[in-house]
């Protein structure tokens, strides 16, 4: 009876790391993401939920501009597809890290039941903003929306590895973090170090509608 219990208590705790993997991932997918679209990320975080018995996390981020204030409807398209990019990053990136650890693309069930609020707010921002008309041409954006979506997560594998990793440590990590994380120690810094120049302009006011829609056509 002992030995059962103790075997039991082993394998939970197998199961809360993987979940605090996981979640470093999912977290660490959604930050990247909001980061290449000049989002401000002023923090991420993973914590577990004693009540519920699970691992939670999540990415509290500012868009480059308050989508009601955009006069030019061009930018406010850009703007709003990658928001619902945003939603989708957590668990594009959480099926990626599965994959390169099992072979198969082939997800747990308990892994994309994770992302429901995720889904939920994609869903809501398309039918608001009218994307894509419902039924086929719906599933069609979607599926192109998730491809551009893993597109980019797997170029920037290693910087949203690096922000896994000090996320499974730290469990919390700010935009002050995030930033001397990526410009100090990515194999990319150069890149970072303008990015992070331009997300500081864009979020103290100092961009054009103009400027900010060049800038994201380049992402």
């Amino acid at each position: 009876m002992g030995r059962s219990s103790s075997i039991d208590q082993i394998r939970k705790r197998i199961v809360k790391t993987y979940e605090l993997i996981g979640g470093s991932y999912h977290e660490a997918s959604h930050t990247v993401y909001a980061l290449l679209h000049l989002m401000k990320v002023n923090h991420t975080y993973i914590f577990e939920n004693e009540e519920l018995g699970r691992v939670h996390g999540g990415t509290n981020y500012v868009d480059p501009m308050i989508f009601e204030t955009v006069q030019d409807p061009e930018l406010l398209h850009i703007m709003v597809k990658a928001d619902v990019g945003m939603s989708y990053s957590g668990l594009i990136g959480e099926k990626m890290l599965f994959q390169s650890i099992s072979g198969s693309p082939k997800i747990p069930v308990f892994i994309s039941e994770g992302a429901h609020e995720d889904n939920n707010s994609a869903r809501q921002v398309i039918k608001k903003y009218n994307l894509a008309s419902p039924g086929q041409k719906r599933t069609i954006f979607k599926r192109k929306l998730m491809k551009q979506v893993r597109y980019e997560l797997y170029h920037h594998w290693n910087d949203i590895m690096l922000i896994a990793h000090h996320l499974f440590k730290k469990h919390k990590l700010t935009f002050a973090d995030l930033s001397k994380l990526l410009t100090k120690k990515s194999s990319n810094k150069a890149f970072w170090k303008d990015h992070f120049k331009h997300i500081q302009r864009i979020h103290h006011g100092g961009i054009t509608e103009e400027e900010l829609k060049t800038l994201l056509r380049a992402t």
